[in-house]
C-alpha cells in the first residue's frame, strides 16, 4: 500500500511538525473564529494525531494517519460551517496520499474526503464545490508527480550502483588476469632459471669436493647454492600469492615467521584490509633480506594497527649500505619503498644499535 515508506530525517520531521501549531492557531484565531465545541475539539485532536503520523511516517501507521488527518480536517471544517483554515488538513492529507500511497488508495482517500466535505462547502454555492473538487484533484496530481520523481531518482541511483559494480568487477577481473600473467612469467622464467642454477651449483660443489678444492671455495659455492634454493622458494611463494586471492594478514605473517628460524611474530593490532597485501609483501622481503645478510639472527616481526616493524639482532651495528638488509646493489629496499608509496605509507629502514630495522608506517584512516 505504501510507496517509499522510509522515515524522514529528524530535521525534516521537526520542520513538518512545526506547521501543526501554525494551522491550529490560524483555525481558532481567524475570523470568523471556530466555535469551541466537542466536534471541533475532536477534529483538532484527530488532525493533530494524523499530522504527527505524517511527520514521522511509521510504515504501518501512515495510511491510517492520513485517513485520521483528513477526518480531523473534515470535522473542523464542518464545525466552521464552510470554507475555513482547517480544510488545509484535508488538502495535505490528499497530497501526502498521492506521494506515499499507491494510486487506488490515494484516489479512494480523495473520493472520501470530497464526499465528506461537499455538503459543508456546498453551502457557498456550486462554485465552492467545484473549487473543492479541482483543488483536491490538483494536489493529488502533484503528489503523483512527486512520487514519480522519487521513482526516477531511485532508478538512476540503482543504475549508477549497477554501473559502479560492473566497473569494479571489470577492474577486478583485469587485475586477476594481470596477476595470473605475472605468475606465469615468474614461474616460467625466474623459477625455472633458479631451479637450473641450484642444480648446476650442486653439481659444481660435488665436482669441487671430488677434485679436492680449497674449503673456502667449496663454502662459497655452498652459500651460492643455498641462496639459489632460497630464491627458488621465494619465487614459488610469489607465484602462490599471485595465483591465490587475498589471505588473512595474521595467517600470512605467521606462515612467513614459521619459515624463518629464529623469527617471532608480535601482534598489537591489525591494519585495514586495503593495506594487508602491502604489509605481507614488505614483511616477506624484509625476512628474505635478513636471511641473505644476517643468517641465523633472531628477528621480531611486530604488527600493529598503524604499521609493521621487522627488527633483527646481529649483536653489532652494521654499516649502512653494507651488510644490512638494505645493502647496496639490490632492489629489495627500493621495492619495499615503492610498495609503501602506492598506499600512501612511509618506509624507514636502517641500522640500529645491534642490528637492522625496517619500519612501515601506514597512513591514518
Amino acid at each position: 500500500m505504501i510507496v517509499d515508506p522510509g522515515p524522514p530525517s529528524p530535521t525534516r520531521a521537526a520542520a513538518t511538525l512545526a506547521w501543526l501549531p501554525v494551522i491550529l492557531a490560524g483555525s481558532f484565531l481567524s475570523q470568523p473564529r471556530l466555535p469551541i465545541t466537542p466536534l471541533v475539539i475532536g477534529g483538532a485532536v484527530l488532525a493533530s494525531a494524523g499530522w504527527v503520523a505524517l511527520a514521522w511516517r511509521p510504515e504501518r501507521l501512515l495510511p491510517a494517519g492520513l485517513v485520521v488527518l483528513a477526518a480531523g480536517g473534515v470535522l473542523m471544517t464542518a464545525g466552521a460551517g464552510g470554507w475555513a483554515t482547517p480544510v488545509a488538513f484535508c488538502f495535505v492529507a490528499v497530497a501526502a496520499a498521492g506521494t506515499r500511497l499507491r494510486r487506488p488508495y490515494a484516489v479512494g482517500l480523495l473520493v472520501l474526503t470530497v464526499a465528506a466535505l461537499a455538503p459543508v462547502v456546498a453551502t457557498g454555492g456550486l462554485t465552492d464545490a467545484l473549487l473543492l473538487v479541482l483543488g483536491m484533484a490538483s494536489v493529488l496530481l502533484l503528489g503523483f508527480s512527486r512520487r514519480e520523481r522519487y521513482r526516477r531518482a531511485e532508478e538512476r541511483e540503482l543504475a549508477l550502483a549497477a554501473a559502479t559494480r560492473a566497473t569494479e568487477e571489470h577492474a577486478r577481473a583485469a587485475a586477476l588476469a594481470e596477476r595470473a600473467r605475472l605468475a606465469r612469467d615468474v614461474h616460467d622464467v625466474l623459477a625455472h632459471s633458479l631451479s637450473a642454477l641450484a642444480v648446476q651449483l650442486q653439481g659444481a660443489r660435488l665436482m669441487l669436493q671430488r677434485d679436492g678444492a680449497p674449503p673456502d671455495t667449496i663454502a662459497q659455492v655452498e652459500r651460492a647454492h643455498r641462496l639459489a634454493v632460497e630464491g627458488l622458494a621465494e619465487a614459488r611463494r610469489a607465484v602462490h600469492a599471485l595465483r591465490s586471492g587475498p589471505t588473512d594478514l595474521r595467517e600470512a605473517l605467521q606462515a612467513l615467521v614459521d619459515d624463518h628460524p629464529g623469527a617471532t611474530l608480535v601482534v598489537d593490532g591489525t591494519p585495514g584490509p586495503e593495506a594487508a597485501e602491502t604489509v605481507a609483501r614488505i614483511a616477506q622481503e624484509a625476512l628474505s633480506n635478513v636471511r641473505k645478510h644476517a643468517p641465523g639472527a633472531p628477528v621480531v616481526v611486530r604488527l600493529s594497527r598503524t604499521g609493521l616493524e621487522v627488527t633483527d639482532v646481529t649483536g653489532s651495528r652494521p654499516e649502512p649500505g653494507a651488510g644490512g638488509p638494505g645493502g647496496s646493489g639490490g632492489y629489495g629496499l627500493r621495492g619495499m619503498a615503492e610498495r609503501a608509496a602506492l598506499i600512501g605509507a612511509r618506509l624507514d629502514a636502517g641500522p640500529t644499535e645491534d642490528g637492522w630495522r625496517v619500519s612501515l608506517t601506514l597512513p591514518s584512516r
